[in-house]
């Protein structure tokens, strides 16, 4: 009979932890894969803005300035108002309020006063004569002067509506664009438009 081999049993488990070179902590170590260190993620800058060499640091907004409430002028001026001596109130409050346009009119009953505002600085008073109010027709009354947008649209229409006028709208020497007509009791009502400025 052949002679049998003798065969090589593996080692148990416990043969091999006792004959395995024993791995020291050191080496357990750097033998363990390295994992990165969780890093908190950075904040993104807050960003700067440049202020202005020498601007303050609690430097407040300057106030508006106070919407002035008088014109500049010597005698404080604030509104001019021309009053006139009237002989038939109803008439002219047609011709001023509803021919012309100006609405914002006030009639006083007891001194049968007819107060009409013509701009945001003016306005015209008519009143009949009174006791101690001095003579009640001038010799000669000042022109009532208004400036209008349009002077030509201004004449048409008013045309259509029957005023009479002087003429046509006529360029003046001084630079405004004129045409003149007259209220019920002859007061000379000039409207112009202002064609050039001065300088």
């Amino acid at each position: 009979m052949p002679a049998r081999k003798k065969t090589r049993r593996p080692a148990s488990k416990s043969a091999r932890r006792a004959t395995a070179p024993k791995r020291t902590k050191a080496a357990k170590r750097k033998a363990a894969p390295k994992r990165a260190a969780k890093r908190p993620a950075k904040k993104p800058a807050a960003r700067r803005t440049a202020k202005p060499a020498g601007a303050a640091r609690h430097q407040k907004a300057p106030a508006a300035a106070p919407p002035p409430t008088a014109a500049a002028n010597a005698v404080g001026f604030l509104m001019q108002h021309l009053d006139y001596t009237t002989h038939d109130p109803d008439a002219v409050r047609r011709f001023y309020v509803e021919t012309l346009g100006f609405a914002e009119a006030n009639h006083d009953p007891s001194f049968n006063y007819l107060y009409v505002r013509t701009g945001a600085t003016s306005s015209l008073g008519f009143m009949p004569p009174m006791p101690g109010m001095g003579a009640p027709s001038p010799v000669k009354e000042p022109t009532i002067y208004i400036i209008v947008e349009d002077v030509d649209r201004t004449y048409a229409d008013l045309s259509m509506k029957g005023v009479h006028f002087e003429g046509p709208p006529a360029d003046m020497p001084w630079g405004h664009r004129v045409v003149s007509t007259s209220d019920p009791e002859g007061r000379r009502v000039m409207l112009a438009t202002v064609t050039m400025t001065n300088g």
